[in-house]
């Protein structure tokens, strides 16, 4: 079993270069690297799809929750992504619609506005 994690940095942020650098920086310096998705996935027409732009997987659900984690805990980091999605799911599916997907930002979101409401996302 291995553990998905589709990433995007916000094309109009300035630091886009740099941010991608310190997310790829974070993904290798874990002891089981995330690795980035370089097979073709299907959608339901059977239609082939690269999404390794903003693909990649964790052997280990822990590797890839602490991944996760630790880049919503980044003021800089969080801020700047357009999206950012955990999928419980074997890696190797055919289609990547049918994943489970967790939200993280969109629950980051909701826990800071809820428990921190005067930190500026």
């Amino acid at each position: 079993m291995m553990y998905l994690i589709s990433i995007g940095v916000n094309k109009d942020c300035e630091n886009y270069d740099a941010i991608w650098s310190e997310l790829e920086r974070r993904m290798s310096a874990v002891s089981i690297p995330i690795i980035r998705v370089d097979w073709l996935l299907y959608d339901d027409n059977k239609q082939a799809c690269d999404l390794s732009k903003y693909l990649f997987y964790a052997q280990t659900f822990e590797t890839g929750m602490g991944f996760v984690s630790g880049v919503m805990k980044n003021h800089e980091l969080h801020t700047n992504l357009d999206f950012c999605n955990f999928y419980n799911g074997g890696a190797y599916k055919d289609n990547v619609k049918r994943y489970d997907a967790e939200e993280v930002l969109k629950a980051a979101r909701n826990f800071i506005a809820r428990h921190n409401p005067n930190e500026v996302w």
